[in-house]
């Protein structure tokens, strides 16, 4: 085990330092921070004597009259005034897809409630009436928690561009309790949305219920005879099975996305490279939380990828279309809400329920939540926890105990529910 380094601590698995030092002569109540990621562990320990050495120079020279602290040397900025500074820089460090995210929060949530209180001024209490206030409009735990995150990073951020000297909020922030997501499929759900790949006379009423006839023009350019332009498909036309192998072709991804857990993105992104025959194992770096995750290759699982690699079109992406460019989402979308409809599945229903589908899998058949956790790329077990309550098949068990050891039976001389 490594010695511990004082106000210097290292996330393996993500590759991620942070340092904390306490400025000399500041009494303990100025403190530096810094986060750095994309290091090993030998990188990182260079760097934290870089920066203690920083923190040293700029005390002594702060001690003999220059005012070398941002916090000291210029007034503390509002968050929209960090925003409009910084957000470009911020935007950088994470996803196209985070970025985006965070920038609808920043927007429609954090400015209008922060954007004029100064970085240092934001306190934990207003952070609660904040979440309180959004509780209040009834929007969902989750949403409300990542609300809160959002700024938290944010503050986080100027912390480390030195913009404050400290993190500003000084009591712990209760998190909204979120509820257990119960959208993942039933076994009977299951077999009747992968099945509706295979029924080609539900894709053809499907088309039937969607069709629209499109609009009947006359011109002379046609010899003054009605034609009709626009319009989809006729579900008894040939393009309408064209249509059809199409969206059988699909299948195999939510198979996949059944079997594996994998976000849509780590879905879409999948290269062969990734994919282990041989050992059985498929090995992804998630984009999300950047984790490395392995994760057993199912006999279904691998049925549907041989699938994919016996089409005439291969790439080194594993889901394409058919000129071997990368699938896309809106076909993805498009095609799940089909076979939802085919299914006959009509309550909510996502297609990242597919990955609570097999999460909850697992849990229900005993598999330990650190498993789990180590499978979904989750960054703890308590991400996992949510997925673990008792299937049908478990309470049944129970039940079954319970009568073989007489617990359940009627004490005597108390009359029974057929008396």
């Amino acid at each position: 085990m490594s010695p511990r380094v004082p106000g210097f601590s290292y996330d393996g698995r993500r590759k991620t330092a942070r340092f904390v030092l306490y400025v000399p002569g500041g009494k303990g109540k100025a403190r530096r921070i810094r986060t750095l990621s994309g290091l090993t562990r030998d990188e990182a320990l260079a760097r934290y004597a870089e920066f203690r050495e920083e923190v040293r120079t700029r005390a002594e020279v702060f001690k003999a009259g220059e005012n070398c602290f941002p916090s000291k040397s210029r007034e503390v900025l509002t968050l929209a005034a960090f925003i409009d500074r910084h957000w470009e820089k911020i935007a950088a460090r994470v996803s196209e897809r985070s970025a985006r995210s965070y920038r609808y929060t920043i927007d429609r949530h954090l400015l209008p409630a922060f954007g004029s209180i100064r970085l240092d001024r934001i306190t934990s209490a207003m952070v609660q009436d904040f979440a309180a206030d959004l509780r209040k409009k009834e929007y969902a735990a989750a949403t409300i928690n990542d609300y809160v995150n959002t700024l938290i990073v944010l503050l986080h951020q100027a912390v480390d561009r030195e913009e404050i000297s400290s993190f500003p909020l000084k009591r712990r922030i209760v998190r909204e309790k979120a509820a257990k997501p119960k959208l993942e499929l039933s076994p009977s759900e299951r077999e009747s949305f992968l099945g509706a790949f295979d029924d080609e006379e539900g894709f053809r009423n499907y088309l039937t219920r969607h069709r629209s006839s499109g609009k009947i023009v006359v011109s002379q350019f046609y010899g003054g005879k009605p034609r009709i332009f626009g319009g989809t498909l006729r579900p008894d036309g040939a393009a309408a099975r064209i249509y059809f192998e199409r969206f059988q072709a699909s299948k195999p991804l939510f198979m996949i996305a059944l079997e594996t857990g994998l976000r849509r993105s780590d879905l879409l992104n999948l290269w062969w490279t990734s994919v282990d025959f041989q050992s059985g194992w498929l090995r992804v770096t998630t984009q999300k939380t950047k984790v490395d995750v392995t994760i057993p290759i199912s006999a279904a699982c691998r049925q549907a990828f041989l699938e994919c690699r016996n089409r005439p079109v291969v790439a080194d992406r594993v889901f394409v279309e058919e000129t071997g460019a990368p699938l896309s989402e809106t076909r993805v979308r498009r095609h799940f809400a089909i076979a939802k409809e085919i299914a006959g599945i009509t309550r909510r229903f996502r297609i990242h329920d597919l990955r609570h589908t097999f999460a909850s899998t697992l849990a229900s058949r005993g598999v330990s939540l650190q498993v789990i956790a180590k499978a979904l790329g989750h960054t703890s077990v308590k991400m996992s926890e949510r997925y673990a309550r008792p299937s049908q098949e478990a309470m049944v068990e129970i039940r079954l105990a319970l009568d073989s050891s007489g617990a359940s039976r009627f004490p005597r001389g108390l009359p029974s529910a057929t008396d």
